[in-house]
């Protein structure tokens, strides 16, 4: 008798995904395939052996979660059930219960009625959850939401996710971008984070007394920033200006001085963004786990930022009573989250193209600019003008659906002034110039010199 557990739609499906044919695998086991008109087969499991593959998928899903208390691990994608049975074999000592997830109902029933599942659907550690009514994972999701939950992606079942659900593959293809980074960076963040503290360097709290209503331009690399360059020296007058690092040096050259840059990359390439500039008066502000070479050669005034979701950050940032930062992925989305944490308003982003805007990655003269000969692939979203599309990736658009939310859940107006890239939902879309038209009544000279009072007397401590 199946486990009581099981939640399974048993009438007939809302939406038809791929057909998912079975078939034996060289070893006797079974696997699956789909396969549309026309295309090549896609399989779910080795054609070889279905067994060893699954072993070292759990293995390699589990190892992210080594040292962590986890309250139960919730998997997408059933399949016939191999990468199930190892993960189950391979928590049997902790006991952790495992709830899976599957769209796909009609390709349930045909692996059901095969006879694939019958080893795992008794286990009483188990819960299978399939059904094509989102709503379903979202009270599961709810029940849950106060413990610790380690996600699993198993990606090619997401080949057999019905297309009108194509939202809820996109939710689990960005998680699984997210989690696979945090774990391949892992080790890394751990040994820059115990470097990086040694020194307890002044935070977010040395600028508690600062004015709000500042208004700020956030200064991004993509492609679109050459249009802005003329306008940031008169920008500078009405407005402060942050940067991420990798802008940093062609600003300078063009005789932009930012008020604050920001870096946040563990990686060890990262030190080739301090080529070319830094004037000793510019405050950094680095994640606590970006790569130490950064912390260590930086010459001007340095202030540490402590990370949501980064369990390190989070207990040292109690300890010392600061604020967290929420990163969204990347550096231009901190680069946000410090400005409204620093209390400047109203925002305003340039060179923020989210999108490989005229075939490039970066704006033209910084460390990471590229530009390919043939066109870049991805995928195509409504351009700023919203009169066309631009090209652009997932990474870059998990950082789009980031500043998005933002708007949704923020009651102020954010300002996109790129002038090209993608439309941003929620931004108003303005060009720099008239931004500054509406911001020009103010004089921020005092406020940089208040600004810049703090950082001098954050670096004397």
């Amino acid at each position: 008798m199946n486990n009581q557990d099981h939640f399974i739609q048993r009438d007939v499906p809302r939406f038809n995904g791929p057909d998912v044919t079975l078939e034996r695998a060289k070893n006797g086991s079974f696997t699956a395939f789909i396969q549309e008109s026309g295309t090549q087969a896609i399989y779910l499991h080795s054609r070889y052996d279905p067994v060893s593959e699954a072993g070292r998928f759990a293995a390699a899903h589990l190892s992210g979660s080594e040292g962590e208390s986890v309250d139960r691990i919730v998997l997408y994608g059933l399949g016939c059930g191999h990468h199930v049975s190892a993960l189950l074999e391979k928590t049997e000592q902790m006991g952790t219960p495992i709830e899976v997830w599957e769209t796909n109902v009609a390709a349930f029933f045909h692996i059901e009625k095969s006879g694939a599942l019958k080893d795992i659907m008794n286990c009483r550690r188990l819960t299978i959850i399939v059904t094509d009514d989102i709503k379903v994972y979202g009270e599961r999701s709810n029940a849950w939401q106060n413990e610790h939950v380690h996600v699993i992606v198993h990606e090619p079942s997401l080949r057999a996710v019905p297309l009108e659900l194509s939202s809820f593959k996109s939710i689990l293809l960005d998680y699984k971008i997210k989690r696979n980074s945090a774990i391949i960076n892992r080790e890394l963040m751990n040994s820059n984070f115990m470097q990086n503290t040694q020194q307890e360097w002044p935070s977010i709290s040395a600028f508690q007394d600062f004015s709000s209503s500042v208004p700020a331009i956030l200064i991004s690399a993509g492609p679109s920033l050459a249009k802005s360059l003329p306008l940031l020296q008169t920008a500078a007058k009405h407005c402060l200006l942050g940067a991420v690092g990798t802008a940093s040096s062609l600003l300078v050259r063009h005789g932009v001085i930012p008020d604050f840059v920001i870096m946040t990359d563990p990686q060890e390439g990262m030190i080739k963004q301090l080529e070319g500039w830094q004037p000793p008066s510019i405050p950094l502000f680095f994640l606590s786990t970006v790569h130490t070479a950064v912390v260590e050669q930086y010459a001007g005034p340095k202030f540490i930022l402590f990370q949501e979701g980064f369990v390190p950050a989070e207990e040292m940032a109690s300890l010392r009573s600061e604020q967290l930062v929420q990163t969204g992925g990347s550096v231009s989305t901190t680069l946000f989250s410090l400005a409204r944490l620093l209390c400047m308003r109203p925002i305003c982003l340039v060179g923020q193209d989210l999108a490989y805007t005229d075939n490039q990655t970066h704006v033209a003269g910084t460390p990471l600019y590229k530009k390919w000969e043939q066109e870049a692939t991805g995928e195509r979203v409504v351009a700023f003008d919203r009169l066309g599309t631009v090209m652009t990736s997932r990474n870059l658009l998990i950082y789009k659906k980031w500043f998005e939310e933002q708007a949704r859940n923020n009651d102020e107006v954010f300002f996109n002034a790129t002038e090209g890239g993608a439309y941003i939902e929620g931004f108003a879309h303005v060009t720099l110039s008239e931004f500054l038209t509406s911001v020009q009544v103010n004089d921020v000279s005092k406020a940089r010199e208040a600004f810049q009072q703090m950082v001098l007397s954050a670096s004397l401590n």
